[in-house]
Formats: structure tokens, sequence, C-alpha cells
């Protein structure tokens, strides 16, 4: 125990450092932001006990359950991004990566600048702008499982009523696009977590609850 005790010292004093890989991820930036980070002591020695002989289990076999069948061609639909390639950093980019998502299981839906025009938010459900309607049949091209609003604009175009982003964020809400069902759960934009880093740890704990909802923890 004493010797994984100093394995984690070790790791922990990397990442504070930059040394480690994982701190260059966003679960690493979260880590370094937030207050978890150590501190140490470079005089505490940590001696190794003996290892423990202990005798081998037998192997248990994990039950693998399917996951249902839902029509999803794919797993998240992130609307609303205003990442554009080479300029700032592609933080949505790292949160999938941290969410262990491969490519093919989810995509990516730019924010129509457009949509912020748009004042009667539940006479646009009845009767859509051109911005909406292309944001709807983005929806039912790619079918995901969940569709994760980034911001407020995105989040009650699709929600058709206007709501506080800080009252709603990581709740899911049962939408539909045409014929097409899904789960839609507004999240912090990207851009807002960069000005507000000390928002980084709510917006994963929101991810994690869309991971779990896909299979990925």
């Amino acid at each position: 125990m004493d010797q994984q005790f100093k394995k984690i010292i070790q790791k922990t004093k990397a990442l504070k450092e930059d040394l480690d890989p994982l701190a260059k991820t966003f679960e690493g930036a979260l880590f370094k932001d937030s207050s978890w980070v150590f501190s140490f002591d470079e005089s505490v020695q940590v001696e190794s006990a003996p290892a423990p002989v202990v005798a081998a289990a037998a192997p248990v076999k994990k039950e693998v359950q399917e996951r249902p069948k839902t029509g999803a061609l794919s797993l998240v639909l992130f609307v609303g991004d205003t990442y554009a390639e080479g300029k700032g950093e592609d933080l949505l980019g790292k949160m999938i990566q941290a969410m262990k998502l491969k490519p093919g299981e989810f995509n990516r839906i730019q924010f129509d600048e457009k949509l912020d025009d748009i004042n009667d938010l539940a006479g646009n459900l009845t009767t859509p702008s051109v911005e909406t309607t292309n944001l709807i049949e983005q929806i039912e091209k790619f079918k995901p499982e969940i569709v994760v609003s980034l911001g407020a604009t995105v989040t009650n175009i699709l929600l058709g009523k206007r709501e506080k982003l800080s009252g709603i964020h990581g709740q899911f809400f049962d939408k539909s696009a045409g014929s097409y069902h899904y789960n839609l759960m507004p999240l912090f934009h990207p851009d807002f977590l960069v000005i507000n880093p000390n928002m980084k740890r709510t917006a994963w704990i929101d991810l994690q609850k869309v991971m779990e909802r896909v299979g990925k923890i």
C-alpha cells in the first residue's frame, strides 16, 4: 500500500509540473484548475513494505449487457460549436477526447450566428426559421442518442423557450427532430469555460452523465 501511495504522489507531482501526458488533456486541465492538487513534502520518505502473498483467485466472468437498439446512428451530437481550426484552443475537442468518444461516435455542428436573432422561441418551433430548420435536419441526419447543446442560445432554440442555463445544465430533456426522438442535454459553452475555468469541473460532471448513458463509464 505504501508503494502504491508513493506512485500516486509521483503521478500527482508530474501532473502538477506538466511532465505527464495527462496534463495536456481536458481531465488534466480540470485536475490542475481545481483545488485537488496535493501539496508536496520532499522530505517525506516512503518505505516499501514486503508484498503479501495472495492466493490466485478464480477468474470472474463479466456479463456484457447489450445496449438497447434506439435507431441512433451515433452516440453524441454537439451543437453550437464555435471552434475554428487554427484559431484558439479547441476545448471541446479535449472534452470529447476525455469522454473516450471515437470517430464515428460523435459529430460537431457549427453555431449559426443568425440563431441569435430569433426572439419568438415558441413560435419558432411551429414555424421554424431557415437556420432552425437546418439544425433540425442535421439532428435527423446524424440521429444521435444524445444532443449536447452548447450554450444558452442553441439550448433555448431546441427547447422552444427561454431558460437560464445555470438552472438546467446537466439535465436531460426528451425532444424530437421530425420523427426522430432524442435526449437533449444543455452544457456550458466551451468559450464560457475558457473565460471561467472554475466551471470546468461542473461541465465535466455533466459530461460524465452523458458518458454513462452512452456506455462509456
